[in-house]
């Protein structure tokens, strides 16, 4: 019983190594297509406009330093992911720039959060934000070409925040997860289980 029950522990093991997939991309500069959604959902937020898809994502030795641009950039007056960003390029005359933050883990939403302030209708509002990066093959450039975006119409006084026009198609929603594994993990434990019941039975005989 022993010795099944080590062999069993072992599978286990190599299943979670070699099966399930690792959240660290390789080391290099990769294209990932991403969606802003509603915190702690799979919903678009509002501000998913604002954002210039694919981001440009740096791996290097587990750690993701990501680059995005950002639409109607005189608007978003706070942008604060987890551990801050920095503006590493801004082109006033276009109203975007480019923030860059670090991310640990790519495979999991960041939780953002943004200030908007539109002075032409008098609207500040600050949001909570989760920027999701798409599940992408590693090395693989995401193929959703970015927004084209225009500025909307600032004589709107119904106090909502403002919307942006775009011309690209809408993305699906990133998955979230994968069942896959856990059924072959249950069926390698079934097949452990059945192997001890043989070599029992024919000890027995």
């Amino acid at each position: 019983m022993k010795k099944f029950t080590a062999t069993l522990a072992a599978m286990m093991f190599a299943m979670f190594v070699f099966v399930l997939p690792a959240s660290a991309l390789s080391d290099g500069t990769h294209s990932i297509n991403y969606q802003v959604n509603q915190p702690a959902s799979s919903t678009p937020s509002i501000a998913n406009d604002y954002f210039v898809k694919p981001a440009t994502v740096i791996a290097k030795g587990g750690k993701h330093t990501v680059q995005i641009t950002l639409n109607n950039s005189s608007w978003i007056t706070l942008f604060n992911p987890p551990g801050g960003a920095k503006v590493i390029s801004e082109d006033k005359g276009a109203d975007t720039r480019v923030v860059e933050f670090v991310v640990d883990d790519i495979a999991k939403p960041v939780s953002t959060k943004i200030k908007v302030d539109v002075e032409d209708i008098n609207y500040h509002h600050e949001y909570t934000i989760d920027i999701v990066f798409e599940a992408t093959n590693d090395g693989d450039a995401a193929t959703t070409p970015g927004a084209t975006t225009d500025k909307p119409d600032t004589t709107n006084t119904d106090g909502n925040t403002p919307q942006t026009n775009t011309t690209a198609t809408p993305e699906k929603n990133p998955q979230t997860s994968d069942n896959a594994p856990y059924f072959i993990i249950l069926a390698l434990i079934g097949s452990g289980y059945l192997l001890y019941r043989n070599k029992k039975t024919k000890a027995e005989a």
